[in-house]
């Protein structure tokens, strides 16, 4: 192993890369993607989650009324983790009946207060997007506990204008109980059947208990899963995509060959590879979740991840530039085997597959790079990391086992 042809053949890597930038300027790219990620974070809360605001496939909330008092005082109820979604608005009264259209991504709830009769009403209409009715859900839980507030408020003061005790109303719930609407359906469900059986024991339901409790899995993090992201692509960009495109271009302009006949052995070609390629993927990676988060580049755990999972996209790699004949025919390969390797995890994810996806690196990689990233290492993760060791070496080994009888043709 001769050192000095090692450093010449990593000279010839960099130098193709200088001539052609297409590839340092998508690692600008994702290097500046990272950053925007970074600094610009409109959705941290007080809570220390971020990205944890995005709910569902709706961004912003529109609340319309025909009432200016109705509308302040409502803006003045909004919790911080929705000020950024929930807007305020006056409705056209010349657009009364007519149907509400906005932009993606957005729904309306429309307060129409009018009189009946001498009684006062409120309609409270919610437009949703077409099939993703569910997606409101965080926007009317709030107003509905919001409006439940203010007729508490409301009736207390009418009792006390007629002489009643208002200390007989039962009091509302704590904010942090989110079933108060379902369990008080079921309390009225059975007063209402122990007041028509005349307190007849035998007409008694039973007590319905709802308790609502977090399991023992932290919450996926909007951000976190995008810095995860762009770590596995930086790697499977360098490693898959890039070394197998411009390996055949070297086999189809002659250089590779040229190479076979200059006095650098086989092995110290390969070698050159394995170094410039997993390296360069190891480095944008590590740049983009030190943008995320600096402390992670000072964990062992973040380092080996970067390293396991570069073997295994490196062994992937070369694997597709020996069976691949031509540049275009590497690219599609890469392709093909990335868009295969999804489809498969997919369908096993959505069928309850579970043993076929431990044999794929794409399976253990994220993992260990997200919790890597967000610092939640926790045992079984190490189980994953080996995973992914193994599988890596046996990309290498295959690869290197083909490279050897069919990298040259």
């Amino acid at each position: 192993m001769r050192w000095y042809i090692i450093r010449a053949l990593l000279k010839k890597e960099l130098q193709r890369h200088v001539a052609n930038r297409g590839g340092i300027v998508l690692a600008v790219l994702m290097i500046v993607a990272a950053v925007l990620l970074s600094v610009f974070n409109p959705t941290t809360v007080d809570s220390g989650t971020a990205g944890g605001d995005l709910v569902g496939g709706i961004h912003h909330c529109y609340i319309e009324t025909n009432m200016a008092g109705l509308n302040t005082t409502l803006e003045g109820r909004v919790p911080p983790a929705l000020k950024a979604q929930i807007l305020f608005r006056m409705r056209d009264p010349v657009s009364v009946n007519a149907l509400v259209s906005d932009a993606p991504g957005t729904c309306c709830i429309r307060l129409n207060h009018k009189t009946v009769d001498g009684r006062e009403h409120l309609e409270i209409a919610v437009w949703h997007p077409p099939g993703d009715s569910g997606a409101v859900a965080p926007y009317e839980s709030w107003l509905f506990r919001t409006f439940r507030e203010l007729y508490q408020d409301l009736a207390k003061a009418n009792l006390e204008r007629v002489g009643a005790d208002s200390k007989q109303l039962t009091p509302l719930p704590p904010q942090s109980d989110d079933l108060w609407a379902v369990r008080h359906s079921f309390e009225a469900l059975d007063q209402e059947t122990t007041r028509l059986a005349s307190n007849n024991p035998l007409a008694q339901l039973p007590v319905i208990e709802i308790k609502r409790a977090p399991i023992g899995a932290s919450p996926l993090d909007f951000r976190s899963a995008i810095a995860t992201a762009m770590v596995v692509f930086a790697l499977y960009f360098c490693c898959c995509y890039l070394l197998p495109t411009l390996n055949c271009e070297e086999r189809e302009r002659g250089v590779l060959l040229a190479q076979a006949l200059s006095p650098a052995s086989p092995a110290e070609l390969v070698i050159a590879k394995f170094l410039f390629y997993p390296v360069a993927g190891i480095v944008l990676a590590a740049i983009l979740a030190g943008i995320y988060n600096p402390k992670v580049l000072n964990t062992l755990f973040f380092w080996l991840a970067l390293l396991a999972m570069s073997s295994g996209f490196l062994g992937i790699g070369m694997t597709v530039s020996t069976l691949a004949k031509t540049q275009r025919s590497a690219f599609m390969g890469s392709m093909c085997y990335l868009m295969c390797v999804s489809l498969l995890l997919f369908i096993c994810s959505t069928n309850g597959i579970t043993s076929l996806p431990y044999l794929a690196i794409e399976f253990h990689g994220p993992k260990i790079l997200h919790a890597a990233v967000t610092q939640a290492v926790e045992p079984k993760h190490w189980i994953h990391l080996l995973a992914t060791f193994g599988l890596g070496a046996t990309w290498m080994t295959v690869a290197g086992w083909l490279f050897r009888w069919r990298g040259w043709q």
